[in-house]
């Protein structure tokens, strides 16, 4: 007998070595699939065991053929009352590509009238067709002017094991998963395996059930050759009890599972379970960057995030960096495969992999990456760079860093901007948060290839590690676009890494991970040592307040009383907590609100208002749409009325072409603060705010 295991592309090597080694004779890949020859219990070892194929099918026919009648003939000639009757259902699937026949449609039909033809003249009645529930499924697959008729014996997809939970999809099936495992060499002797990508434990479960040698479709309900014609029921019993027996649990390694999404481990939970696997998995919600091995030896795996579209991974690179960093930091000498979205998401990980080998997920080319996790190279003597740009950059921050050093130590700063774009082609913004480095590039023109622009993030990547001597799992990587209304308020991971750092007396809550923004405002410096100073024994009102970090300078600098306003409760919270971390609690209220509407409800008045709204805001909390320059007029003149005489307001604008309108010097006596606002590390862009002191005038 003839079978066709199709696959996956890039999965044909593993598929023959499975096939070899399960008993079948005359393996040859194809693309997308392997031939092979073998007996009727090959058939039934094969679909019952293999884990990398996608279907298994009997060969019935295979000719050139010439035109549309040309596949009816060659279906005409099957003996098809040797493998169902007349009184079975049987459905049609038409695959691949012909210049000869255009229409699936059409060839579904041409076959489904030889077949029909056959039976009426053999028994005089023929069998139906029946696409939900079929007794036979025939694969019609057309490449050229070739045509193979084959019949699915298995009667579905073999990536259906059993154990997935019902409705749940996994973004990685079930073969693909074996497929990577298989094409790393697993089973390996080791302690633990782990997946800080689990999902819902596609890939642990996999591995377990290799190891333990478990037939891939032990837990399929039904077979189509149980209804086939050729069917020997003795000969599979046989087969079943023989791969059955062979069954091991008893030496498998500890699996451990992590993933960000609390939903996640769950169905991973109650997946491991229907598969018989519990005791041997613990599951947890975690962070894949905060991943750390258990003892012993042990084998990563992971499908790591990646979109679909075009530009999708420059989103994806700082996660692909941070991971690889982890392990490099915490799992040296362990075995790993990891399954990427690219190969320039591949080599952010920079582990270094002893094979790359391209599959495919669906529609999406992906690079798995294998080896061992090695430790990062110390770096001795002078940096060497394999690229100008890296080197350029290294030196521009080494530049910054000398300039910069007399104004930082003065004032105490841990916390400033080492580079800010200082090469145009290099463009991303560098902060320093005390021992941790946080790069933001900003997104390149259309025109620009996306592999030129990830090479160009990699020289900045590595002239910072080098220039800053930080370590890897401490650098933070972000990419800065053009935002939609809101999104900059958006959270972005899940990592809960939240640390301090102080300023001037202050303690600040700082996460470099979540969100786009930090909690702090770095360009804001000058602007809370002016508010620090201004506002002893002053009653304060600080709008938009965002993590209230000027609220907090206010009160360390004397102010008697406070209120913060801002629309977003996750930064009210920080705020909170900012307040807290400083001792700060009677006198100080914390409001979460729309500052607009706030503003027309109240009547307190205040020695000191400090204004920082978003240059634009359309929150689904509130119907109001803020646009800064459109409406700064209104805004000013609101806030103003709720000044005290004598009082003063600060008003801030981070709206890069922002101009005041000549209509608030009617009722507000204006100064322009700007200059003197922006500190020595924000120099290089006169336009990162605006500032403006302004008094009341009625």
């Amino acid at each position: 007998m003839l079978f066709f295991a199709t696959c996956a592309r890039g999965l044909e090597p593993i598929v023959a070595k499975e096939l070899a080694a399960l008993g079948a004779g005359e393996v040859r890949e194809t693309v997308a699939g392997v031939r092979c020859e073998g007996e009727l219990e090959t058939l039934y070892r094969v679909g019952y065991c293999i884990r990398a194929a996608s279907r298994w099918l009997l060969n019935l026919a295979e000719s050139e053929i010439a035109d549309a009648d040309g596949l009816y003939d060659l279906a005409r000639g099957v003996p098809w009352y040797e493998h169902f009757g007349a009184e079975d259902r049987f459905a049609i699937h038409v695959a691949g590509q012909s210049a000869l026949i255009n229409d699936s449609r059409f060839a579904m039909l041409r076959v489904k009238d030889a077949i029909a033809d056959v039976f009426r003249e053999r028994d005089g009645r023929r069998p139906f067709v029946d696409a939900e529930s079929p007794d036979a499924s025939i694969h019609v697959a057309l490449k050229g002017r070739r045509a193979t008729i084959s019949l699915d014996l298995i009667g579905g997809s073999l990536h259906e094991r059993g154990w997935r939970a019902q409705g749940h999809e996994a973004p990685i099936k079930e073969t693909l998963a074996a497929g990577m495992l298989l094409r790393a060499g697993w089973p390996f002797a080791v302690d633990w395996i782990a997946d800080p990508f689990c999902g819902s434990g596609t890939l642990l479960i996999e591995a377990l059930q290799i190891a333990a040698r478990v037939p891939a479709q032990r837990m399929r309900e039904h077979f189509a050759w149980l209804r086939w014609r050729g069917h020997d029921a003795q000969r599979w019993a046989a087969v079943r009890a023989s791969c059955d027996a062979a069954i091991d649990f008893t030496a498998l390694p500890r699996a451990f599972g992590s993933d960000s999404e609390a939903s996640a481990i769950r169905i991973a939970r109650s997946q491991s379970a229907l598969a018989g696997l519990a005791p041997h998995c613990e599951w947890q919600r975690a962070d894949a960057r905060a991943f750390a091995p258990p003892p012993g030896s042990g084998f990563v795996v992971g499908n790591l995030p990646y979109g679909e579209r075009l530009g999708d991974e420059r989103q994806w690179l700082s996660l692909h960096r941070e991971f690889g960093a982890a392990l490099k930091a915490r799992a040296v000498g362990a075995r790993f495969a990891l399954l990427t979205g690219s190969e320039t998401l591949a080599r952010a990980t920079e582990l270094r992999a002893q094979k790359v080998t391209t599959l495919h997920n669906g529609a999406i080319e992906c690079a798995l990456i294998t080896g061992e996790v090695q430790a990062p190279r110390a770096i001795e003597g002078p940096p060497k760079f394999k690229r100008a740009g890296a080197e350029m950059v290294y030196n521009r921050i080494l530049k910054n860093r000398r300039r910069l050093k007399p104004y930082l130590e003065r004032h105490g700063i841990e916390c400033y901007r080492i580079y800010d774009a200082d090469i145009p082609e290099y463009a991303a913004a560098i902060d320093v948060y005390a021992d941790r480095v946080h790069i933001q590039e900003y997104q390149a023109p259309a025109e620009i290839p996306t592999d030129k622009t990830a090479e160009r993030f990699d020289d900045i990547v590595i002239a910072a590690r080098r220039a800053l001597e930080v370590p890897r799992e401490r650098l933070y990587l972000k990419q800065r676009r053009p935002q939609t209304p809101g999104e900059q308020y958006q959270r972005q991971a899940n990592t809960g890494d939240f640390f301090t750092v102080r300023e001037n007396g202050a303690l600040f809550e700082v996460n470099l991970a979540d969100y786009l923004d930090t909690g702090v405002f770095l360009d804001g410096r000058q602007i809370r040592s002016w508010i620090a100073e201004s506002t002893r024994d002053a009653h304060v009102l600080n709008l938009f307040c965002y993590t209230a970090t000027a609220s907090v300078a206010a009160a360390l600098g004397g102010a008697r009383s406070s209120v913060s306003v801002d629309l977003s409760p996750t930064y009210t919270a920080w705020a909170e907590r900012n307040f807290r971390l400083n001792g700060l609690t009677a006198e100080h209220r914390i409001v979460t609100a729309d500052a607009v509407e706030w503003l027309k409800t109240r009547s307190e008045r205040f020695d000191f208002i400090y204004l920082d709204p978003p240059s634009f805001s359309n929150s689904k909390r509130t119907r109001t749409v803020l646009d800064v320059q459109r409406d700064h007029v209104d805004l000013l003149r609101s806030a103003l009325a709720h000044l005290k005489p004598g009082g003063r307001l600060l008003f801030v604008c981070n709206l890069r072409r922002f101009k005041l309108s000549d209509e608030v010097n009617d009722f507000a006596a204006v100064t322009d603060v700007t200059e003197a606002s922006i500190p020595p590390d924000f120099a290089r862009d006169a336009r990162i705010h605006r500032a403006f002191w302004l008094t009341s005038r009625l």
